[in-house]
């Protein structure tokens, strides 16, 4: 048994190659180090748009983060609050709990936290996971990232729906039916592939 978590995996499936097998060598060690620094990188920003979106003032907490920002930081927080305020146009979601889950694919655990919980204009409820990376986020990696939310959802938001935003790009997205039956056993194969180079790593 193995037990990742839901960005690990999105990363994992968006590469290619043989730099799977060197991405997850390289997240394994990681998750052997108790430290796990590298795993916190955009908290921060993540808490900026949640305090930002909970006190309506998400310019206020997005500009607070980017003067905060050492020089190397700063290009990605001022892109990351860019997009999001870009994404939230005239939109105003209100911020609903969110809880943390697992989804077991055979002996792959992965931990879903998503960042966010959304109820938009018409009342519908979302647990959101937020992408910050300076990589455009796929369809496939996108949908993928979905599908997982979705089997993680009686723990996280009972009754929700999944949706994931590439913050950067200010894009979000969703699953159709079509797409859910579709993944299913993409989902599988991706796990098991994962943990073949797990155990060689």
């Amino acid at each position: 048994m193995a037990y990742i978590t839901l960005p690990t995996f999105v990363g994992y499936s968006a590469s290619t190659g043989p730099s799977r097998s060197s991405f997850v060598r390289r997240q394994r060690r990681l998750y052997e180090d108790p430290a796990r620094a590298a795993f916190n990188y955009y908290r921060r920003a993540a808490n900026a748009v949640r305090s930002g979106r909970a006190a309506n003032q998400d310019e206020v907490a997005l500009r607070a983060l980017v003067n905060a920002a050492d020089e190397k930081t700063k290009p990605h927080y001022s892109a990351i609050a860019e997009g999001w305020l870009r994404y939230l146009g005239r939109r105003s979601p209100r911020l609903v709990e969110v809880g943390r889950g697992r989804c077991r694919l055979g002996d792959l655990e992965i931990g879903v936290s998503p960042q966010l919980g959304l109820r938009k204009s018409d009342g519908r409820r979302y647990a959101t996971w937020l992408y910050f990376k300076e990589e455009p986020l796929s369809k496939a990696s996108a949908q993928l990232a979905l599908w997982v939310l979705e089997q993680a959802m009686p723990d996280i938001l009972p009754d929700g729906e999944a949706l994931v935003i590439d913050v950067r790009r200010a894009k979000e997205y969703q699953l159709s039916a079509r797409d859910r039956e579709r993944l299913r056993p993409w989902a599988r194969s991706e796990a098991s592939a994962f943990l073949t180079l797990w155990d060689a790593a």
